[in-house]
């Protein structure tokens, strides 16, 4: 198996988001070179939110389970925030690292956190991200072993503050940058130019959500490498399921992504889930 690192280059490289055993095996099937194993559908896989629900163990298990039926692929996982402080980050990346991990994501939300294009976000200190994101670098034995840091402070904190957390995770010694929830051509152009720290830079390809929806052409041009699709294999089977169940006999009509995204949403009770007291 080649590691991800070795992949991005030249790049670019397009991960397919998977759920489940079946799903990994369909996109090896269709000649994908790397895996996604993201939190909101590992979540949505167990009929729950993406609010923080699903735990450490919980999700290594998960990623067990995806591994042991797909070896050849490189899997990139979503470790969310590493479920608490430093420490807990170095156990998180233990765990899976050994669950077959060869990318592992961990972002700078405050737990507990929430899916990335959800409102009412909340971020800890750079500082605090620094040392979590040292903590895993530390914890890792195979040196190939990616670690790939997010930040969400664009929403909360602007895109100016965002890209310099991203500058200063570069300077702790991660392996990839990753800002979630852009919400223009300008911030992604923007977010292109720490390209200059010689990181890869991730970007969310999901059409529907807040971020611009772009090619992957256009990723690459705006400086992006590693691209991942989260949750196109979920939706896709969230409108089938629901069109079997109807009883139809005609091809299902597909949905846009948008569409199909909140309705799964509302299946899974996310707006409540992260409805504030402020909310109308």
């Amino acid at each position: 198996m080649m590691p991800v690192r070795m992949l991005l280059t030249p790049g670019p490289l397009v991960a397919v988001g998977v759920h489940d055993g079946l799903s990994a095996l369909l996109a090896a099937e269709a000649g994908a070179k790397a895996l996604y194993v993201g939190g909101f559908a590992a979540a949505a896989s167990l009929g729950l939110p993406d609010i923080g629900l699903l735990m450490q163990t919980e999700m290594a298990a998960h990623l067990a389970r995806i591994r042991a039926v797909c070896r050849d692929l490189p899997i990139i996982v979503d470790a969310d925030t590493g479920y608490g402080a430093a420490a807990n980050v170095a156990r998180t990346v233990e765990l899976f690292e050994a669950a077959g991990a060869n990318a592992i994501q961990v972002e700078d939300q405050a737990w507990p956190k929430r899916s990335g294009h959800l409102r009412g976000k909340r971020v800890i200190s750079a500082a605090e991200m620094i040392g979590k994101l040292k903590a895993a670098l530390d914890a890792r034995r195979n040196p190939e072993l990616m670690i790939i840091a997010r930040t969400d402070a664009m929403a909360v904190e602007g895109r100016n503050a965002a890209i310099d957390r991203a500058g200063a995770y570069a300077e702790a010694g991660v392996d990839a940058l990753f800002i979630d929830a852009p919400r223009s051509r300008q911030d992604l152009e923007a977010i292109g130019t720490l390209a200059r720290f010689g990181r890869p830079l991730v970007f969310n390809a999901t059409a529907g959500w807040h971020a611009p929806t772009l090619s992957t052409d256009e990723a690459v041009r705006c400086g992006f490498i590693l691209i991942l699709q989260p949750v196109d294999l979920l939706l896709a089977a969230f409108e089938a399921m629901r069109h079997a169940l109807r009883g139809s006999a005609d091809p299902p009509a597909r949905a846009s992504p948008a569409d199909a995204f909140h309705e799964l949403g509302a299946l899974l009770h996310l707006p409540d889930a992260t409805r504030t007291p402020t909310d109308p």
